[in-house]
Parts: C-alpha cells; structure tokens; sequence
C-alpha cells in the first residue's frame, strides 16, 4: 500500500483591502443629485399644486392624520380621471374639528385659531411622490423641509438608483 506523499503547501496571504467598484462613486454622485431634485420638486401641501397626476382608474388613497401617521389615517375612494394632487391638497386644506385639535399636534401654530389638516403633518410637510403598494392604493410619499426628513405612513421611505438599459441613472424604491 502507498503512502499519499505531502506535497508542499503555499502560505496563504491575507485578503487585500476590498475595492469598492469603480461606479460606486457614481452611484453616490447620482443618488445625491436625484434625492436633490426630488426634494425641490416637493410641492407644499399648504400651497396649490403646479403639477397635474390624473388617475386613469378608481383607488384608494391612504392620507396620514398627523407626522408619520401616528393618530392614524383616513382611506378616501378616488375616482377615474380625478386629479390625485388636487384631492391631496383639498382633503389637507380643510379645517379640523374641534374635537380633534385638542388631541392632536398642531405644528404650525399651537393656539390653533384655524387649525387646517396639514399643520398635524408637520412644521413643513410636501408632497414628495406617490407609492402604489400591491391592491393599486395610494401612499403619499412625504418630505418635510424644515424636519430634513421623508416618511410614508408609520415608517420612513428611501429609495436607491441603479443604471437602466440605456445607461442612465435612474431611481429605485426599497
């Protein structure tokens, strides 16, 4: 019977520094440009929207009552052909009642001599986008300008970029 002869083993070398790839800078540089834009094109909720988002069927949107719905949210049908931002700023323009301003935070003003819908949300809520989750309701996508922060609902939202098929840098949500 043979011995299996040992043959000489080279030492192993320690892992090298891990490189990151060479778009990873890219990638930071557009991310940052979008998240940019995309907080410059916020519209505020207390102002009358530019931009026009007409729904072409019939959902659900979903409107946080306060800063990242804690005191929960109202669910409103909208309809085929109804312009969502418009609905958005209406439903946020109203006054509030009675009831509930003495629960609630109002951000903008604490006497709350005519407390509307969005001084709840924060001390600068805008409309940073709209999320479609799997039943095709709408989720506002939140930023507040004066806080430096996004939320959606009762968590707050991110999104990354990545490269499409023409090479340019585009958005991602998470």
């Amino acid at each position: 019977m043979a011995i299996a002869k040992q043959e000489p083993q080279e030492s192993l070398l320690p892992p090298g520094p891990k490189s990151k790839p060479a778009n990873e800078k890219a990638r930071k540089d557009a991310l940052k440009s979008i998240t940019a834009t995309r907080r410059a094109s916020a519209w505020q909720i207390h102002r009358w929207p530019l931009d026009k988002r007409v729904l072409l069927s019939r959902t659900r949107v979903h409107l946080p009552r306060t800063y990242l719905g804690r005191d929960g949210e109202d669910v409103r049908v909208v309809r085929e052909g109804q312009d969502l931002n418009q609905f958005v700023h209406r439903h946020y323009f109203e006054e509030l009642d009675e009831a509930r301003k003495s629960e609630w935070i109002n951000f903008v003003t604490p006497d709350g001599v005519v407390s509307r819908r969005h001084e709840y949300l924060g001390p600068d809520p805008r409309v940073a986008g709209y999320h479609l989750d799997v039943d095709g309701e709408v989720h506002i996508k939140w930023w507040d300008g004066f806080l430096q922060d996004q939320w959606m609902d009762r968590q707050k939202w991110r999104f990354e970029v990545k490269v499409d098929d023409e090479g340019k840098w585009v958005e991602i949500d998470d």
